[in-house]
């Protein structure tokens, strides 16, 4: 009897391996982990907001939200790959990375193969070279990371491009992205194979949970620097220094696209860019706040706050100075590119001003009710939206319309942005701290 059960229970066990589910756990592996829902998130929200436009006849506005939804699934996963090679006990665990890989080409395909349908269905052909190159660019994102696990931290560059894939799509034929297409495949299952446990993947993954993806220097050295960080205190306690970082780099790398623009003849949305990447960096405020809310008693003991309603009417000061920074950035950019391209259109400056406002204030409005990264990530659908309003505006303007209604409507959602700032106020760290 011992001898036909040692020769049957191997291959029972087998069997049982080859007929497991690779889709087991995959709800916690990718809307449990704070890295993984945030990209992953975004790229369900362009997605949804790429059908709806595609349904109702914006081409352009669709591809766009669909090639956002290429790329955060793509960062999603390479987060899953980094996970993966952070992980020390990944080799022990039967068929874990086999799972992870599997339900990776699933996303991927799911969000490409929608996105394409989406567009033949409804007759946008032109689209489908502008999608392969999309995702040509997130799997080349993939394979620097998984060669070099550093250049996750550069992930942000992939949302910085997405503008800019139409553009990119006139140079590059459809057959040649195919053919990178295939090649970059082959490459990363090539090294999946065979993925190692790295150390530096460890740090990427710690760091990247507190401090969304940045690395950056230590700025305590510049008076000047300095001094704008303790204008911001307390609001920038959180994010650290890389807010002032953000407020630099930003509007410097606009202007230098503009003027490459205005070289080259080309029309970048620069100013779109702007002002997404300015409500992107007021969520960023909060994100870091609930990622670190242990610090938040630290922030409590400091001198200079009178109890907890003091701390939150300092934090709310430190918003409507950022605010009132963000607004005067894309003012000054929208002033010195329409000066430079000849054709200063103050209705547009006005209308760029005003929205950038209103989202900003509705985001950082939104984010004082926050208590998990989840609540942050919601946030973004005032990004997706702030993106829709301006890419339409601007269509509208230039087919000859007028942006004096678009004004009207600014002026309505700034008073909206204001309430949600101030009952934004009254729900910041309620029982999250010691009253007082």
């Amino acid at each position: 009897m011992s001898a036909p059960e040692l020769n049957i229970t191997p291959t029972a066990k087998m069997k049982g391996a080859r007929l497991m589910n690779p889709f087991n756990g995959m709800l916690r592996l990718w809307c449990f982990d704070v890295g993984s829902v945030s990209f992953l998130g975004t790229g369900l929200l362009g997605m949804v907001l790429g059908c709806i436009t595609a349904l109702q006849g914006k081409s352009d506005s669709a591809e766009l939200l669909f090639c956002m939804g290429i790329v955060s699934s793509s960062a999603a996963v390479a987060w899953q790959l980094i996970r993966l090679m952070a992980s020390e006990c990944a080799q022990l665990i039967p068929h874990y990375r086999r799972h992870i890989y599997i339900q990776s080409a699933v996303v991927l395909t799911s969000v490409f193969g929608i996105s394409v349908l989406f567009c033949l269905a409804l007759g946008s052909t032109s689209s489908l070279s502008t999608l392969v190159l999309a995702l040509v660019m997130s799997f080349a994102f993939i394979c620097l990371c998984l060669l070099s696990t550093q250049w996750f931290y550069a992930s942000f560059l992939l949302f910085v491009l997405v503008p800019f894939i139409s553009l990119i799509t006139g140079y590059i034929p459809l057959w040649l992205s195919a053919i990178a297409l295939v090649a970059l495949g082959a490459f990363i299952i090539r090294i999946c194979r065979a993925l190692p446990w790295r150390a530096e993947a460890r740090t990427v993954y710690l760091n990247g949970l507190e401090m969304g993806w940045f690395w950056l220097p230590n700025l305590q050295s510049m008076r000047i620097l300095s001094r704008f960080e303790r204008y911001l205190h307390p609001t920038n306690f959180f994010i650290g220094p890389m807010l002032t970082i953000l407020l630099l780099l930003i509007p410097a790398v606009c202007l230098v696209l503009g003027v490459l623009s205005h070289q080259f003849h080309q029309n970048f949305p620069v100013l779109l860019l702007l002002a997404q990447f300015s409500v992107i960096m007021c969520s960023l405020v909060h994100w870091s706040r609930v990622q670190r809310s242990r610090s938040t008693e630290t922030l409590l003991l400091m001198p200079g706050f009178d109890g907890r309603k003091g701390l939150i009417a300092a934090f709310c000061r430190g918003q409507q100075r950022l605010l009132n920074v963000v607004v005067g950035i894309m003012l000054a950019c929208s002033l010195l590119l329409g000066w430079l391209s000849g054709d200063l259109n103050m209705q547009l400056v006005g209308h760029l001003v005003l929205s950038t406002y209103w989202a900003c204030a509705l985001t950082l409005g939104f984010g004082c009710m926050c208590r998990r990264v989840l609540h942050v990530t919601l946030t973004m659908t005032v990004v997706a939206g702030h993106s829709l309003w301006v890419s339409i505006s601007l269509a509208s303007l230039r087919d000859g319309g007028n942006l004096g209604d678009w004004i009207i409507w600014d002026m309505l959602l700034m008073i909206l942005g204001s309430i949600v700032l101030i009952w934004g106020k009254k729900t910041l760290w309620k029982g999250d701290v010691i009253s007082g």
